[in-house]
């Protein structure tokens, strides 16, 4: 994968239980607000890339965003109804009813080159991938900066986040957030970790 633009950072965002888990059944496992809130905030003004069934388990494109959808099965995008992922999503922070658009391509490689297009006319230095597991994969060898939240549990899963190698990045924050045991939400700390020079 050839880098168009080497000033817009590759970056993917993420949340994952101690034993790598990151959704079931094509849904989130955990409802932890903060870090939805996290999501939210990191992501919101710039382009985000998704696998297709990251998409349908939103139902829709995440406003305020760009979306990019990798997917080699629709001709277009269904606009359907929010699902629950969506409104947990969404929930956290204010409305956001502008900057939203969404674009499908075939390829990892069109949606990054798409994405950092899209960033450098609106002003942005980052882009992410948001999902799913196989994309995360496929990525992360090349991903410049990883925000990853990691839950203080294990969960029953089907879709897991690579293992990550942590001699590869530098901790540049690191920031506890303690457990709700009345809500059954367990503590986490969240990371941002950049990729060290080789």
């Amino acid at each position: 994968m050839t880098d168009s633009n080497p000033d817009i950072k590759l970056s993917s965002i993420v949340c994952i239980a101690k034993n790598n888990a990151i959704g079931k059944d094509n849904a989130m496992i955990w409802h932890i607000p903060e870090d939805l809130k996290h999501f939210k905030r990191t992501t919101l003004g710039k382009p985000i890339i998704m696998g297709r069934k990251s998409y349908e388990a939103l139902g829709k494109a995440l406003p305020g965003r760009a979306n990019i959808i990798i997917s080699r099965s629709y001709d277009a995008l269904p606009e359907g109804e929010p699902t629950q992922v969506f409104k947990d999503m969404e929930a956290e922070g204010d409305e956001i009813n502008s900057g939203t658009s969404t674009h499908k391509v075939q390829s990892i490689e069109d949606a990054i080159k798409l994405a950092k297009a899209i960033a450098q006319k609106d002003g942005q230095d980052e882009i992410f991938i948001t999902g799913g597991g196989q994309i995360y994969a496929e990525t992360l060898p090349i991903t410049e900066r990883l925000y990853v939240t990691i839950l203080d549990r294990e969960y029953d899963a089907d879709t897991f986040f690579p293992q990550i190698n942590w001699d590869e990045w530098d901790i540049k924050e690191q920031r506890p957030h303690p457990a709700e045991n009345e809500k059954d939400r367990p503590s986490c700390t969240f990371y941002t970790l950049e990729r060290k020079a080789s």
